[in-house]
């Protein structure tokens, strides 16, 4: 189990380490997922999104 440090200090160093990676992991994501929608042809894309219309 992680320890917790007792400094405040330290707890805002590794709490802002945790957020810088998850930054990167975001945009690394949103752009695996931008290049994923692109070889998704526009007629499946839409025929998802009457589907998803419908449910409403």
């Amino acid at each position: 189990m992680t320890q917790i440090p007792a400094d405040a200090n330290e707890v805002i160093d590794s709490l802002s380490a945790q957020i810088g990676t998850l930054t990167k992991q975001i945009a690394i994501l949103t752009s695996q997922l931008n290049a994923a929608m692109k070889l998704i042809p526009a007629d499946v894309l839409d025929a998802t999104k009457e589907t998803d219309n419908a449910e409403d």
